[in-house]
């Protein structure tokens, strides 16, 4: 067996690993392993895995690792990431696979979270590579947007989905083999984690269908259905809270009562209640409309207390200047009207009360 060095990441960077992998430059690093920038023996560009000492001096793990490794390596699909080789350099296993320029999902929902059907159209592609991993008997057990690489060639975007460093394969495809696994122990993120994750219960496909709610969720609203300030609470929210509707978490957003309804399937607090697998949730996601999530520019799918919406029965009148109180008066005639007769005749009558007093006057 390899001796397992103690060489710290940066001391990589430049050396040749298999005779065949140069290290150029290290990308990335984590708490498991890191990653480098690289080149094959036909100078092609790569990306080479390679963990940490620390993190496979348990044999447990390094057993689990190498076994998934080569689970990995069978695994050939567009939204996956391409794993071309594995080995073992001074003691450390490495991962080589593909290298990728673009960015997470996770950046693209902070950086500007993408129009809602561009959204569902992402997390449609997702679905599509972990549809692939669960048909092979493979469980990711870590969907998150930032374990989601998106690339653009100019016509189209591709997501990837990367980093099953917490995979689990299914035995009844690969064979039975020790549990590597202590029981109650908890894997995944909090704000992705499904209630059966956050208990430490056994986890199976329908725990990576949580996920992918949760990620769909985010890529449509641009937030997580939970959000709390400690992961006791977050995880208390998984457990017994319901996901709120995702129009409420968006403003104007239009969301068809379908794509609501797939989402709150994949959020179910039962495994039972969820999707089986990937498979049955990309299936009722394709069949859904062109488009099923949208903004409403007008602001009429979200009323606010300032803006009504208009009914659809007749357009909206202007307003007028507002009219004094009305008096109760007879229906209007055609001739003159009974106050104007009556005052005529009261001036006439004073008139010739008048006369007659200067007639008697002058005849004194």
């Amino acid at each position: 067996m390899d001796r397992i060095t103690q060489t710290p990441a940066e001391a990589f960077v430049g050396r040749t690993i298999a005779n065949r992998y140069r290290l150029i430059e290290k990308v990335g690093e984590g708490a498991m392993g890191a990653v480098y920038k690289a080149t094959d023996a036909n100078g092609a560009p790569c990306a080479v895995k390679m963990m940490h000492a620390q993190a496979v001096a348990d044999p447990a793990l390094r057993t689990r690792f190498e076994r998934e490794a080569k689970a990995l390596f069978a695994l050939r699909h567009p939204n996956v990431l391409e794993v071309r080789d594995y080995g073992v350099e001074s003691g450390l296993p490495f991962l080589v696979m593909e290298l990728l320029s673009g960015k997470t999902l996770e950046e693209m929902v902070v950086d500007h979270t993408p129009d809602p059907q561009t959204g569902v159209e992402l997390g449609k592609q997702t679905l599509r590579g972990l549809a692939y991993a669960h048909a092979q008997g493979v469980l990711h057990r870590d969907i998150k947007s930032e374990n989601v690489f998106v690339t653009w060639d100019g016509q189209s975007y591709r997501c990837i989905l990367l980093d099953f460093g917490l995979v689990k394969l299914d035995d009844s495809i690969h064979g039975p083999s020790q549990k590597l696994t202590m029981a109650g122990s908890i894997m995944g993120s909090p704000a992705y984690m499904s209630p059966e994750q956050g208990t430490g219960d056994v986890v199976d496909a329908r725990s990576d269908v949580y996920a992918m709610g949760v990620v769909l969720y985010e890529l449509v609203t641009g937030e997580w259905p939970f959000a709390a300030e400690s992961q006791v609470e977050m995880f208390r929210m998984h457990l017994l809270e319901p996901p709120p509707p995702m129009a409420s978490k968006r403003e104007h957003l239009v969301v068809l009562p379908e794509l609501e309804a797939i989402i709150q399937k994949a959020l179910a607090k039962k495994k039972a209640d969820r999707w089986a697998d990937a498979g049955a949730m990309l299936a009722a996601i394709e069949a859904l409309p062109a488009k099923s999530a949208w903004i409403d520019a007008s602001g009429r799918s979200r009323p606010s207390a300032v803006t009504m919406p208009t009914p659809p029965v007749a357009p909206p009148t202007p307003l007028a200047a507002p009219t004094p109180m009305a008096q109760p008066v007879s229906a209007p005639s055609s001739g003159p009207s009974v106050a104007l007769i009556a005052g005529l005749i009261g001036v006439f009558l004073l008139a010739m009360l008048i006369g007659a007093g200067v007639l008697f006057f002058l005849l004194r």
